[in-house]
């Protein structure tokens, strides 16, 4: 045995990726279910129920570059679960507005995030909680300082 997983298992970033792997397949195989993916629920969580959100805010919500939502998008509206809405007042704004068959997807959604959540958190001392998301605060940081660090080694 070359000692990976004992290592591994004590590095937080392997914590993450395993963990956030489990959750993808979990939610992705419900997503298939319904006939979307875990990507087309999350949009769906982002939008204003409404008034619809502007197509700009739903990638920086997402954490997505907007070529990738663009072809999510496309798709969720094919499937008839979004509409797109030009604003009145300025035509080059565009909302994207949840349709009901949409709205039924997206609770269904909002029901699997929130059974998780609640499984997750249920047994848990709350100062546990209060100190994981303090480790995770740092994350934005730690990521910056690693970027900046290696692009002055590119320089």
């Amino acid at each position: 045995m070359d000692g990976f997983k004992e290592i591994a298992e004590k590095m937080v970033i392997y914590q993450l990726r395993t963990g956030w792997l489990s959750i993808a397949k979990m939610y992705n195989d419900m997503a298939v279910q319904e006939g979307g993916t875990m990507s087309m629920a999350f949009i769906l969580l982002t939008i204003n129920d409404e008034f619809g959100t502007p197509v700009t805010k739903i990638a920086p919500r997402m954490g997505m570059e907007p070529n990738s939502l663009s072809r999510i998008l496309n798709s969720m509206e094919k499937k008839g679960a979004i509409y797109r809405r030009k604003d009145k007042a300025d035509k080059r704004k565009v909302f994207i507005c949840l349709t009901d068959y949409g709205r039924e997807i997206r609770d269904t959604a909002l029901r699997v995030v929130m059974g998780l959540e609640t499984e997750i958190v249920k047994d848990i001392d709350p100062k546990k909680m209060e100190a994981f998301f303090e480790v995770m605060e740092h994350l934005p940081k730690a990521i910056e300082r690693v970027k900046n660090m290696e692009k002055s080694l590119l320089e």
